[in-house]
């Protein structure tokens, strides 16, 4: 609905059919924004379970060609070259390994904090609110049918003034709870866009240090196996 960014808390008290109407509006908004954010949150994490598993399997490559030394292989014999190029290799890996390990912290930290924290706070909030203000609907709804059914003839004056409390009593509830729902509603108004953007900049910054610390971990290792490759050379002129 162009032009509409927030219910009019104002109109509670009346609750009129325009009210209702327009509330109608924000709340299939809700639930559509919901259903996206529990897809993207989905994705999400699946990228991050895959991360915490390529961290793994990366350390554990690491691990396992450091401990190619110790292996006995009948036909293979002591190939030095061969344990030299892994353990080379290995320590590699290894920093590669602590490179993955601390994407993985940072996409626990930048990406799935926030959209895990709207998914479990902003969203749950609306649920519960939406839950509460509709008990109270229904309970505003009978006193009034109670009220309704009064005669005023039969009823004695201890009848009719514990229904009108009645009605009293669950339309200032009423009217409560839908104030509290209208304010969560457009609050989620101005915060879906944060709440999407927020973990995906997060993605972001989070892959874009693992690439320049990946980058900068392998020209040092290059540089440092130049430098031994120098020292090998001198030493054999």
């Amino acid at each position: 609905m162009p032009g509409i960014d927030k219910l009019p808390i104002e109109e509670t008290l009346e609750d009129s059919p325009q009210t209702r109407s327009l509330l109608g509006v924000f709340e299939e908004d809700a639930t559509a924004i919901s259903s996206y954010m529990n897809q993207l949150y989905q994705a999400m994490r699946r990228i991050y379970d895959a991360q915490n598993e390529l961290s793994a399997a990366t350390h554990l490559t690491s691990k396992l060609l450091k401990e190619y030394e110790k292996q006995r292989f009948p036909l293979g014999g002591d190939d030095e070259v061969m344990s030299s190029t892994l353990q080379q290799f290995s320590k590699v890996i290894d920093e590669l390994s602590s490179c993955h390990a601390v994407l993985s912290t940072q996409l626990a930290d930048a990406m799935m904090f926030p959209i895990t924290q709207f998914k479990e706070r902003d969203l749950k909030e609306i649920l519960t609110l939406k839950e509460v203000f509709q008990i109270a609907s229904n309970d505003h709804d009978a006193a009034i049918n109670r009220y309704s059914r009064l005669s005023k003839k039969r009823e004695n004056d201890k009848v009719k003034y514990e229904v009108t409390e009645d009605v009293y009593t669950s339309r200032k509830k009423q009217h409560q709870t839908m104030m509290h729902y209208f304010c969560a509603l457009n609050t989620l108004q101005y915060k879906k866009k944060i709440a999407l953007l927020e973990p995906l900049l997060g993605y972001m910054q989070a892959q874009i240090s693992f690439f320049k610390m990946g980058s900068e971990n392998l020209n040092n290792q290059q540089e440092s196996d130049l430098g031994e490759e120098g020292k090998k050379r001198e030493s054999e002129a």
